[in-house]
């Protein structure tokens, strides 16, 4: 479904009026992806995921907005008010910049971002706790696919989750969320220009 370039432009079309376009917020996400460093096309697909385009969007722990950014959060960044678009991206944005900035400046800043948007889903102690358990497990802590995504599951159980410091993880989610933004963003570099 992801990798015919033919149905990715059908679904972004569905979405907007103009070919390329990915959501009816392109121009904001444009404007604080260039801002923080990030690439437009992931913070779509992050979007899309958190909210499915809609600013009405709330869920059951209490995350408002298109970014889904809780209304602590969005304090703690100098944000009062989340729910009008281009606040709720502008926090969500810079949130997830203030998370990658948490990681090791000397990983690159793509592991740093695959490592920010877990920890965006589940907590950066979450993600911290995982990097810790991935070196013990003979993974490398310096990777998500397929070595830190492995070890946050791992959190889900009481045996590893009891020698975390931040305890239970139902670690399945940063990893379904992370490999689906990737998946959809790969696709939306497919039909859209950087």
């Amino acid at each position: 479904y992801f990798k015919d370039p033919r149905t990715i432009r059908k679904q972004a079309e569905f979405r907007t009026t103009h070919p390329g376009e990915l959501s009816p917020y392109d121009n904001l996400v444009q404007r604080y992806a260039k801002q923080y460093g990030f690439d437009w096309r992931l913070l779509v697909s992050q979007m899309y995921q958190e909210s499915h385009f809609n600013p009405e969007a709330r869920s059951w722990a209490g995350a408002v907005g298109l970014m889904q950014v809780l209304p602590r959060t969005a304090r703690s960044i100098g944000f009062q008010d989340v729910k009008p678009p281009e606040l709720g991206i502008h926090a969500g944005v810079k949130y997830l910049d203030w998370v990658r900035e948490r990681f090791d400046p000397e990983l690159p800043v793509q592991v740093r971002t695959w490592f920010a948007l877990a920890a965006y889903n589940a907590g950066h102690g979450h993600v911290r706790d995982a990097r810790r358990l991935a070196r013990k497990q003979g993974l490398n802590p310096d990777r998500w696919f397929g070595h830190v995504e492995q070890a946050i599951q791992l959190l889900a159980k009481r045996k590893y989750a009891r020698q975390a410091r931040h305890g239970y993880c139902r670690g399945s989610e940063p990893v379904q969320y992370v490999r689906e933004i990737k998946r959809r963003y790969e696709a939306y570099q497919l039909v859209a220009k950087l």
